[in-house]
Parts: structure tokens; sequence; C-alpha cells
């Protein structure tokens, strides 16, 4: 049975191969590229920036195509095989590591993206081992095909990248995702582990009194966010969220809530924190009108005079040295900007000039951000 083993999942392996190539083939022909870099000014460079915005929403989609073709492949084991069983470890790539990956490996060019080297992208970070299984006594009961994907160095070393396009790929992987929380600078808000329970601030002119909750709360910050982070270290969209809806619905929904749903419907993104349509869809979820407005000041401005709650997701600055959601909670008269920033109380007590959130927003974000008005 052993011998047998290998060929049948030669044969298997062909089917998934057909099974993620032809979707990929259509999915692979929208190009990547800086995905809204500083250096991307031309007409060209903008119209490639927003096709490569819809392929970070649509690159979501392959985990379940991905999964159903691992299904398939499991199908098509003879059910004489039954002492093969099927593990999966998958995740060990998030999405923004398989786009850089994807478009430095194609030159960001669309003409040499066919379909041998679509497959090849995806294939090459999945693995295959058939391992030998044994009970507590030390008997052979069979075997256990293991089905895993490499981690971006092991892809890129694979794929025989050098310096430069590791670089470049770090760069795009950088730009588009929202990076795991660190303090800015200078940070010295140290309020991890504290109970924040039963916290509102109040408004001020038309802004409405709101929830807070922080993401290092000792009631659950300590809790995983996914596999690979805490609530604390990675949690900040689901605890953004969790402040506009409980503001919004008078229903008090919690941090720990969301990041679970986060997770069940995909929009954790394992090593980097949240995908950024977390927040339309989860407010969705949730009942609460919700709509991107890109990087506009005007929009921005006039949602926050009619008492609308917005969430920014930041690049490095004053809020962050990577990516972070935070909540702008209000503008008072002299048009200075509330917050509620669930990685910190003490800036959520200040007054912010609107310019920092325009100049240091994630210009690169997808799904209509960085800024979502809700309510």
């Amino acid at each position: 049975m052993a011998e047998v083993a290998p060929s049948l999942l030669k044969g298997a392996g062909i089917a998934l191969l057909i099974c993620l190539g032809l979707p990929l083939l259509m999915l692979l022909s929208i190009p990547c590229n800086l995905f809204g870099s500083l250096s991307a000014s031309s007409a060209d460079i903008q119209e490639m920036t927003a096709q490569a915005e819809q392929l970070t929403v649509t690159w979501k989609d392959q985990r379940s195509l991905e999964d159903k073709a691992i299904n398939l492949f499991v199908d098509l084991l003879p059910e004489n095989l039954g002492f093969i069983s099927i593990e999966k470890n998958l995740g060990n790539t998030n999405d923004y590591w398989m786009i850089a990956i994807t478009s430095v490996y194609s030159e960001q060019d669309v003409m040499l993206i066919d379909e041998d080297k679509i497959v090849q992208t995806m294939q090459a970070k999945l693995k295959y081992e058939l391992k030998a299984k044994y009970d507590s006594e030390g008997n052979f009961e069979g075997y256990v095909l293991v089905i895993s994907d490499m981690t971006p160095t092991e892809l890129m070393d694979k794929l025989g990248f050098d310096e430069m396009q590791r670089m470049w790929a770090e760069v795009i992987q950088n730009t588009i995702a929202d990076a795991e929380y660190s303090a800015p600078s200078g940070s010295s808000d140290n309020t991890a582990g504290m109970d924040f329970s039963d916290i509102v601030f109040t408004g001020r002119g038309n802004s409405k009194d709101v929830v807070y909750f922080s993401q290092y709360d000792s009631r659950w910050g300590s809790l995983m966010y996914g596999k690979t982070n805490t609530i604390a270290g990675a949690g900040c969209g689901p605890t953004s969220l969790a402040i506009c809806v409980s503001t919004l619905t008078n229903k008090t929904v919690l941090p720990p809530e969301i990041c679970d749903w986060s997770v069940k419907t995909g929009h954790r993104c394992e090593g980097s924190g949240s995908y950024h349509s977390l927040i339309p869809d989860g407010a969705a979820h949730y009942g609460v009108p919700c709509r991107g407005i890109g990087q506009s000041k005007t929009e921005l401005v006039k949602a926050l005079q009619e008492g609308k709650l917005v969430i920014a997701i930041m690049s490095a600055g004053h809020f962050t040295r990577g990516g972070h959601f935070i909540v702008l909670r209000g503008i008072t008269d002299s048009g200075k900007i509330l917050v509620a920033d669930c990685a910190s109380y003490e800036r959520s007590q200040k007054e912010w000039d609107l310019n920092i959130f325009l100049a240091e927003c994630n210009k690169g974000a997808a799904a209509s951000g960085p800024f979502w008005v809700l309510g």
C-alpha cells in the first residue's frame, strides 16, 4: 500500500493543479504594483494601483478556492486508502505576502503572467509530506498526508529571489498590509493589563458619547486573535469596530466577539493584522451603515461634523510605527480631531490636527479606505 500512495498523490496533484490553475488564470490577469506608494504619480501607475487594490480584495477569495481544491484532492483518494488521514497546515504565507511575491515574480507586468507562471506561483508554496503514523505503543498505523504552505522566506528561496527582489516584495507587503501594532517612537502610554470597564468618552458639539475599548484590556488582551498573535498584539481592527458597533447600536459587542467573527470569515491576516475589508464587511454584519470615502478631506470633515464615527487605517507616524486602526470620534469647534485609539488611552484624551490624519493615513488602503464613515 505504501508503494501505491506516491502514484496516487501524483494523480491527485494534477487534479489539484487544474482546480487551482483555472480560477487563478483569471484572478492574476490583474497586475500587481507598488499599491499607492509615494512614487506612484503617473496616470498609468495610478490605474495599475486601482487594479492592484481590486486584486487585494479578490485574492481573499483564493483561500476558499484553495480549500475546495484540497478537499477535491482528498475526495479523489480511493476509499480503501482510508488509513491515510489528511492534515492541513495553511496560513504560513498570508495573502499580502502572496500578492507581493506574485507581483515581483511577474515583474509587475501583466503580459508576463501566463498560465504556467500562475500555477507555479501558487503551487510553489504548497508542500506535501507523507508521514508514518504510530500508536502509543509504537505500532505502525498508517500514513498521514500533511498539506502545508511555506513561509514567505521559504517561498522566495524556492523561487530563486535575489536580494533586490526580496526587498521589493517586502516593500509591497509593508505598503498594503495592516501590520501588527507597534507603538510610535516616544510613546509612554503603557496601559497593558489594565481593566477599562465602562469607559465612555463624552461627546462635544455634534459628536456622540463613545464607548471605549482597549485592545490591551486585561479581560481579553492575552486571548489569541487567530493563530499567530493576541488581541493586544494584532486586534486593533476588531477593537476599533467594537467601539463603533457598541456606540452606534446601543448593544455591547466586545472585541473578542468581533475577533472570532473576523477569523471565521477570513478577515484575519495572520502575521499582519486584519484585512482592510474587515471594516465595511464587519459593519454590514452588525447592521451598521458604512461607506469608504478614500482620502477625501471634505467627506471626512463633513462626516465628523454630522456626528458620524470614522475608522481610519494609519501608517507610521504619531499613532504607530507600522499599521493601526483607530476611531475618529468627533471634531471640535476649532477643527481639532478627537479620537478613540484602542492602543492608547492617553492619545485618546488629546485633540489632534486634521492634517496629521491626511498625511499619515495608509494611502494604499484597500476596501475604499483609508477612511470609513459609520453611522
